[in-house]
């Protein structure tokens, strides 16, 4: 099937009620030019705001993802990154008119150990940010071809520390018909999506996920669609209270990761959605929690294997997965659902031989839907 970013269905069609993260979700892309325009004090505190509810909301550290609006350090940012041969990939952005930029920073030891702890909850909270600023009108693009030499350099940061992806962010130029390298590359690899049925599995990872229609069922999506008051819905909720079919609550998820951002939109990913009793039940108990699960996806990913591992020494399988869980929580809050999300805390082993993975895989996170 053709790869495309646009949906899999019409899901607003299916809510009587305006279910409008989709238009975030599909309005966000990764935008390399900016036009210039006056910060917005009033919007940049609100921003810092919804980067300290979605740390807590993530279980992130403090520190891990920082705001950069003063002007001196954006401009030192902007000259540094592209330094040395990883940067080279961004020289756009000596001459981009930014806001400023999110900043993740994260220990050296986190980063590069064998399953990273601290990267993921911080990964899922900027892209709560990047949705977040989507909404507020601002263009941003992830970047993790940057000179770490560089970056700690003009952030300040100590030898200990590792910085795995800057996000700049700005008023983004309209999109045209043009034949420049963003507008190309845009149109050739930023809008491509792979189709669900390759992604996505059902049960175990031996069965493909059947992309059929749903059956329309009266259904009224959250009155709360803001992303954060999203983030808030998922820290408060502890029961579901939506009336959303558990096909289309699925399907919804699914579709949210698909159209996620990963490195050079490779989408190296599968997710398995699960309902069947013994499997959820074995699920459960590796996540280590009371009660249990009406349903639930297993993002997984491949690990550091590849090219683009080697050259820029991350391990993106820990942060494109995490990305697409920021989007898959938030579609479940939309739809007022209440999840457990652990990227962390579980029994890898078991979930990864009850997804039937083989030895190439592993399980990044598994999100229970109550």
């Amino acid at each position: 099937m053709e790869q495309t970013k646009k949906p899999t269905r019409d899901y607003p069609s299916y809510s009587d009620s305006p279910w409008g993260l989709w238009d975030t979700l599909y309005a966000r892309r990764s935008h390399r030019k900016y036009l210039p325009s006056e910060v917005d004090d009033s919007l940049m505190a609100s921003l810092r705001e919804t980067v300290e509810l979605a740390v807590s909301v993530r279980g992130a550290g403090g520190d891990s993802l920082l705001v950069v609006t003063d002007k001196g350090r954006v401009d030192r940012l902007k000259k540094n990154i592209h330094k040395g041969f990883q940067g080279k990939i961004n020289l756009w952005l000596a001459r981009a008119s930014l806001h400023g930029f999110l900043v993740l920073v994260l220990p050296k030891q986190d980063v590069g150990s064998e399953r990273p702890q601290l990267l993921p909850q911080a990964v899922m909270a900027a892209e709560d940010c990047v949705l977040w600023l989507t909404e507020a009108g601002q263009g941003t693009c992830w970047l993790g071809g940057i000179s770490q030499k560089g970056v700690k350099e003009a952030m300040g940061l100590g030898g200990e520390m590792f910085v795995p992806a800057v996000i700049p962010f700005g008023k983004p130029k309209p999109r045209v018909q043009a034949r420049d390298i963003d507008h190309m590359m845009y149109r050739t690899i930023s809008r491509k999506r792979k189709p669900l049925s390759d992604i996505a599995h059902l049960e175990a990872m031996d069965r493909p996920y059947p992309v059929s229609e749903i059956e329309h069922k009266p259904f009224s999506a959250s009155q709360i669609q803001d992303v954060a008051g999203l983030l808030r819905r998922l820290e408060e909720m502890s029961e579901s209270e939506g009336d959303v079919d558990l096909g289309l609550a699925i399907d919804g998820c699914l579709e949210a990761a698909r159209i996620s951002p990963s490195a050079s939109n490779a989408q190296t990913w599968n997710f398995v959605a699960v309902s069947g009793e013994d499997a959820l039940r074995e699920l459960v108990r590796a996540c280590g929690i009371e009660g249990g699960w009406r349903a639930a996806i297993v993002g997984v990913g491949e690990p550091g294997i590849g090219f683009i591992h080697e050259i820029m020494e991350k391990p993106f399988w820990m942060m494109d997965l995490p990305i697409a869980f920021s989007q898959m929580s938030l579609m479940a809050a939309s739809m007022d659902l209440a999840i457990d999300l652990h990227v962390t805390g579980f029994d890898e082993k078991t979930v990864n031989a009850v997804m039937g993975l083989p030895s190439t895989l592993r399980t990044v996170g598994v999100m229970g839907i109550k």
